[in-house]
């Protein structure tokens, strides 16, 4: 890890702006925007990686060798309850950097190589541009996983990420379609070792279908799974799965120990525990098929209740349609679909003939695949459990996993049981929230009361829709969202028109507000008052260029909520409002010094302050003077760029802040610990 450190200090103190780089991967934002992994090529960090903006981006292909005038930074911090910190993520990927390619300079193409992988690639692509499922074919063959946003959705609502991730299930797969097919013709022949050399050879196939998928992390795991396989069948003495298993742990925690702290490692890890456990528990299946079917049917419903509590402990909620998605896809895809898909790959590669006939069955056999993917993404079926802690999940998982291992009668019903309660009878949160999401120079703020749900947004016009795709759709999900209220978008343009219907597509009783109505569907904050008066709302109106600023009744606790507000509206304010006062007050323009002024600060007197905002980059929020201010009043501040998102939970007697710890690196530090309280007698 210091290796990493060190490297990330001499890049980002580097006089040159210029870098050799190598094409990794990249993602297509809009025409010619791409974000771009590069792979630098100075021999004291070559084995790091970048992640760059590229404005104008000319055409790319991988392996292609740049020189590149960059400016970076380190990777920004960003600490949310839906997702990951970056800055872990980049560690474990072994980004060092981030940043933006200069346009005003020169971009000198060095190489531009073309690789055998890369031509296969190509090929690929072009055989199945015309075929609907091509994403799903891309991603089973090159892990080329472009999925547009619905896809993702649905992959997600299904529980079927797995199948689409080439891993375990992927690479065991062609080991014993190849091992049937090498044991078969050795069996012809009369050598005395034709077990010993088909178990060997079988291993060509994957590592060519590793190499194919371009050796990603899940694959490289699961060859190294197959190596211990093979070496165990080779012994005098074959290893235990329980012994496998722990080898394997231990091997690849010591090639990387860094993977101590990937959700993806433990998910892989866990998975194939939960695996070798149900193959020692579930008795053996007697010979009969309808046997054999109840034992297969009892396997696939015991593993998918064991994932779903890891599911829960991991992402705080599980599809509903997991068990069904696994019953009917994995035999579907495991025996049928993936087989015929990597028949038609080499048929494709040995240039035989039909291959376009060959691609259209293909597509065909993923086509229920598919459809049941686009389905899933538009139904309500992910079930969100905020409130369920990952220790308490594990701690179930463990106990109904001692359960089956003890073979007690009723276990398995014991565990649909207790998925089914933690899933309807888990109280749901009755106080008023608040919710500020660690989202940079944005603001997401979510407000939760009794049959209501408000959601605040500030952010410019290029950036809502990305940001309403990415953080606020799944912030309403993972809060259980069934209905949307008012949505207040202070400074509210025309260009905000797609971000807009993607929230009516998913809350189509939402209602939009603003300090002026700039489309036929927005409202004004005037209006808001009269069409909600069971929240709580008070508008302090001004008669020229309101800002809207907002106050929202929190059990007894008032929240300002500054809209578009300047130093001149803040004097209008205190001149026409001797009332106007605030227990939590949100900075105005992100802490800018052009509002949020000593006076109006000192009035308002508020107990805790909220700022969204970035903590890195080239300028300081909130900016000096309003810091001065802060300072000088000894206000209490909560800045989601330096603690990242901010959870308040509201009571009569007291207000509770949750914060993000964003000084540890570990997966069980990324859930809520830092905990302050503030009592309502001292406001």
């Amino acid at each position: 890890m210091s290796a990493y450190w060190q490297a990330q200090n001499a890049l980002l103190n580097s006089a040159s702006s210029y870098h050799d780089v190598r094409i990794v991967s990249w993602s297509d934002h809009g025409i010619g925007d791409l974000t771009v992994k590069l792979q630098l090529q100075q021999s004291s960090y070559n084995q790091y990686l970048l992640s760059v903006r590229w404005r104008q981006a000319p055409s790319l292909e991988n392996n292609q060798l740049w020189r590149l005038p960059l400016k970076l930074r380190p990777v920004a911090q960003s600490w949310t309850p839906l997702s990951r910190p970056r800055s872990l993520q980049a560690l474990l990927q072994g980004v060092i950097g981030e940043g933006y390619v200069l346009p005003e300079q020169p971009t000198i193409l060095l190489q531009a190589p073309v690789s055998a992988r890369e031509t296969i690639i190509t090929q690929l692509k072009t055989l199945t541009a015309s075929l609907s499922s091509a994403p799903l074919l891309l991603a089973l063959t090159v892990a080329e996983r472009q999925f547009d946003a619905q896809l993702w959705q649905g992959i997600r609502h299904s529980g079927l990420g797995h199948i689409l991730t080439i891993s375990g299930l992927h690479l065991g797969l062609v080991y014993g379609w190849s091992l049937l097919l090498f044991s078969g013709l050795l069996r012809l022949s009369p050598w005395r070792f034709n077990v010993e050399l088909a178990l060997l050879l079988s291993l060509l196939p994957v590592l060519g279908y590793g190499w194919l998928a371009g050796f990603t992390i899940p694959t490289l795991r699961a060859a190294v799974a197959l190596a211990i396989f093979v070496l165990s069948r080779l012994l005098l003495r074959p290893l235990a799965k329980s012994q496998a298993w722990l080898l394997l742990l231990a091997l690849l925690l010591l090639a990387n120990p860094l993977w101590l702290l990937s959700y993806s490692f433990w998910l892989s890890m866990l998975a194939v525990g939960c695996i070798v456990l149900l193959l020692w528990c579930l008795a053996p299946a007697a010979p009969q098929r309808w046997a054999k079917l109840r034992y297969w049917l009892r396997f696939q419903l015991a593993l998918t209740l064991l994932m779903s509590f890891i599911s829960m402990a991991f992402f705080s909620g599980v599809s509903v349609l997991s068990i069904l998605s696994n019953l009917l896809f994995v035999p579907w895809c495991t025996l049928l679909a993936i087989p015929f898909l990597l028949i038609t790959v080499c048929w494709s590669l040995a240039g035989l003939p039909y291959v376009q006939w060959l691609w259209q069955l293909t597509d065909g056999l993923f086509i229920p695949l598919m459809i049941w993917l686009e389905w899933s993404a538009s139904q309500a079926v992910w079930w969100s459990l905020p409130q369920l802690s990952p220790l308490t999940a594990f701690l179930l998982s463990g106990a109904l996993a001692m359960l089956l291992a003890c073979r007690v009668k009723g276990s398995l019903w014991l565990l649909w049981l207790t998925v089914v309660v933690l899933m309807i009878c888990l109280p749901v949160n009755v106080h008023p929230q608040l919710q500020l999401i660690d989202s940079g120079q944005r603001t997401v703020l979510l407000l939760q009361k009794p049959h209501n749900a408000i959601l605040y947004l500030d952010a410019p016009a290029t950036q809502l829709e990305g940001l309403v795709r990415q953080q606020v759709l799944p912030l309403l999900q993972q809060q259980r969202m069934r209905q949307l209220g008012p949505v207040i978008i202070p400074a509210l343009e025309r260009e905000m028109a797609p971000a807009l219907a993607l929230i009516q597509q998913a809350y189509p009783m939402a209602k939009f507000y603003s300090a002026v109505a700039a489309l036929p569907e927005v409202q004004t904050c005037t209006e808001l008052v009269a069409a909600y008066p069971d929240i709580g709302f008070r508008h302090w109106l001004l008669a020229k260029a309101d800002p809207c600023v907002l106050s929202v009744d929190m059990a007894g606790w008032q929240l300002l909520l500054p809209g578009k507000l300047q130093q001149a509206q803040e004097r209008a304010l205190l001149q026409q409002y001797a009332d106007l006062t605030a227990d939590i007050y949100l900075l105005a323009d992100y802490g800018r010094a052009n509002a949020n002024s000593l006076a109006f600060l000192q009035s308002l007197a508020p107990r805790q302050l909220l700022l969204a905002a970035n903590a890195q980059g080239p300028y300081t929020y909130p900016q000096a003077g309003v810091q001065q201010r802060i300072n000088l009043l000894n206000l209490p501040l909560y800045h989601t760029g330096l603690q990242g998102s901010l959870q308040i939970e509201f009571t009569a007697e007291k207000l509770r802040i949750r914060q993000e710890n964003r000084e540890k690196h570990y997966p069980w530090a990324e859930k809520p610990t830092a905990i302050a309280e503030t009592s309502a007698s001292t406001r």
